[in-house]
């Protein structure tokens, strides 16, 4: 048999056992590329038109998106209302079933953080007139979860940031670890039950597996503030960052080492069988 015969022959066998460590191989790549996908990061962006979140800070203003000014592009922006506690939120249908239902969906920004192993929630917002301030404001993340009726609170969470005396100017960007898959509480937040009593490292991640309405405020918990004018408030850049599943991540790796070491060693082992 000639060296060129050969060479054809090993690569008709190296393609037929290819193909066939493909399919099996492919199974696995699947399975962890969607389960990687159901863990996938958002960004609300505003600029391809999507209005995921349903953001909104008062329900008495209009939401307007605006075509220009945003870090950078669309943002959403609301104006000439009044509150002691300037807030933006998104709440599920679960939260108070029956109250402003129109702004309510579920979304990525709230339900199961748990399951979708979110690590982080960030934001760009803007304080384009500020209807009040003092020193002691800050920006906080609050999530909760209700009881099963939407009016009892079963769990709440914040976490808080210092932004000085003076109203932040411009686009600023604020990020708050979550880590919905951390054994214990972690640093920085401030987890209660609905009595106010100290919630458990037991209970962080079952209370992230339902989370009904999660908002980003100008104050910090504990702390009274006086209004006298309207804010005009900008949103953008919504962001839920999220890590794969460890399982994921291990058929990803096994698919890929099938398509190639699979294949490898089947025409290995037809050379052995025809040689003897």
């Amino acid at each position: 048999m000639s060296i060129r015969t050969t060479r054809v022959s090993n690569y008709r066998t190296f393609s037929r056992v290819f193909s066939s460590a493909t399919r099996l191989a492919l199974g696995c790549l699947l399975a962890g590329g969607l389960a990687a996908t159901a863990r996938a990061s958002f960004t609300e962006t505003y600029d391809d038109g999507t209005d995921v979140g349903h953001w909104v800070a008062a329900f008495s203003q209009p939401r307007n998106f605006e075509p220009n000014g945003g870090n950078p592009g669309v943002y959403l922006e609301q104006d000439g209302f009044s509150s002691h506690t300037p807030t933006w939120g998104t709440a599920s249908p679960d939260y108070q079933p029956g109250f402003n239902d129109t702004y309510k969906t579920h979304s990525v920004f709230v339900d199961d953080w748990t399951d979708a192993g979110v690590v982080s929630l960030s934001a760009d917002m803007n304080i384009f007139q500020a209807g009040g301030w003092g020193p002691d404001r800050g920006v906080t993340l609050q999530l909760l979860q209700m009881d099963s009726t939407g009016f009892n609170v079963n769990f709440s969470a914040t976490y808080s940031m210092d932004l000085g005396e003076e109203p932040p100017v411009g686009w600023q960007t604020y990020s708050f670890p979550v880590n919905a898959d951390s054994p214990t509480v972690p640093a920085g937040w401030v987890f209660t039950d609905g009595n106010g009593d100290p919630g458990t490292d037991a209970e962080w991640s079952q209370f992230l597996r339902n989370v009904d309405l999660t908002t980003i405020g100008y104050y910090k918990p504990g702390f009274a503030y006086v209004g006298f004018g309207t804010w005009t408030l900008g949103i953008d850049n919504i962001h839920i960052e999220t890590v794969p599943e460890p399982g994921a991540m291990a058929l990803l790796a096994i698919g890929l080492a099938g398509l190639g070491g699979g294949a490898l060693a089947q025409m290995r082992r037809r050379k052995w069988a025809a040689a003897r």
